[in-house]
C-alpha cells in the first residue's frame, strides 16, 4: 500500500473515528483524508513536479502531517525544518536543497522574511493569517488551499520506491545533513513499530516530540496512522499538558526522551 493510501483506507473503514486530537478538537479520518486531498490539489495547481521539495517550518499540527501524505501522492519531497534553529542555519539547509514551496507558521514568518531564508522558493505560504503583514509577497494558508479548488492531482510514477521525506540530522558533531527516506522506508518502519509496540487500532497514542525529527514522526505517529489509531498531537512538549492527556485521554502509548522524563519526574504531579 502506498503512503498516500494509508489515511484513505482508514477513512473508508472508520470515517468518523478521531485520527488526530489537537488543541481541543478531534479530526476524524474522513476529515483528515479530505485535508490531504485539498493539499494535494493545491500542490498540483502550483505545478509541482515529482522530486520538488516542500519545506515546512512550524510546530506540530494536523496540517503538517497532511502535507506529508499529500507530498507522497504527488511524489514530492516533504522537508520539515527544526524550528529551534536560527535563520542562518535554516538558510544553509535551504541552499543545500532549494524548495519549490516554503510553508512557515505565523510565529516564524517575520524572522523568515527578514532573513530571506527562502530566496529560491517559487511560493512562500504563511500557515495562518500573517501573510501580507510581515511579508507582503507571501500568501496565507487558506488562499493556498483555495487555489487548488477544482484541480485534480495526478499520481506520478515511482510507486513506493519514490523518496518522500527529507529529514535533517541534529548536527551534534557538525552541520546538519539531509537524509532522504523513501515511502518503502516509512512503510518498513511502520511495520516494525506496529510489531514492536503491538499497535492496534484501539491504541491511543500521544505525540509530544517534534515532527521535524524521525523520533516524533516515525517511531509511533506515522505507524499509528497506518494502524488506524487515535493520536493526541501536541504542538510542543509541555509537562502539564502531557500529564493531562495521559490522565484524561487514557493514553496507551507514547515516546518520551530522557529530558522529558526528567522534567516529568521532577514535576509536582
Amino acid at each position: 500500500m502506498e503512503l498516500a493510501d494509508w489515511i484513505a483506507t482508514s477513512a473508508g473503514r472508520t470515517p468518523e473515528k478521531a485520527a488526530l486530537r489537537f488543541e481541543g478538537e478531534d479530526l476524524g479520518y474522513a476529515s483528515l483524508a479530505r485535508r490531504v486531498d485539498d493539499i494535494a490539489a493545491a500542490l498540483a495547481a502550483a505545478e509541482l513536479t515529482p522530486g520538488d521539495c516542500i519545506a515546512w517550518l512550524g510546530r506540530n499540527s494536523p496540517a503538517m502531517l497532511a502535507m506529508l501524505f499529500a507530498c507522497a501522492r504527488l511524489r514530492a519531497l516533504f522537508m520539515p525544518l527544526n524550528w529551534r534553529l536560527a535563520p542562518s542555519e535554516h538558510r544553509a539547509m535551504l541552499q543545500d536543497c532549494s524548495p519549490a514551496l516554503m510553508c512557515v507558521e505565523d510565529s516564524f514568518v517575520a524572522a523568515s522574511a527578514a532573513h530571506a531564508i527562502a530566496p529560491t522558493a517559487r511560493r512562500c505560504i504563511a500557515i495562518g493569517s500573517a501573510a501580507g503583514v510581515a511579508a507582503p509577497e507571501w500568501i496565507g494558508w487558506d488562499a493556498f488551499i483555495d487555489s487548488g479548488r477544482g484541480a485534480v492531482p495526478c499520481v506520478a510514477a515511482g510507486g513506493t520506491h519514490a523518496p518522500v521525506l527529507l529529514c535533517w540530522t541534529s548536527g551534534s558533531t557538525g552541520r546538519p545533513k539531509g537524509v532522504l527516506l523513501s515511502q518503502d522506508a516509512l512503510a518498513a518502519n511502520a511495520d516494525a513499530s506496529v510489531d514492536m509496540h503491538a499497535l492496534t487500532a484501539d491504541d491511543r497514542v500521544l505525540t509530544t516530540l517534534p515532527l521535524f525529527h524521525v523520533g516524533g514522526l516515525n517511531i509511533q505517529t506515522t505507524p499509528a496512522l497506518r494502524a488506524g489509531c487515535t493520536i493526541s498531537l501536541h504542538a510542543k512538549f509541555d509537562p502539564d499538558a502531557t500529564f493531562d492527556a495521559i490522565e484524561r485521554e487514557r493514553i496507551t502509548l507514547t515516546v518520551l526522551v530522557p529530558a522529558q522524563l526528567e522534567t516529568m519526574i521532577a514535576h509536582p504531579r
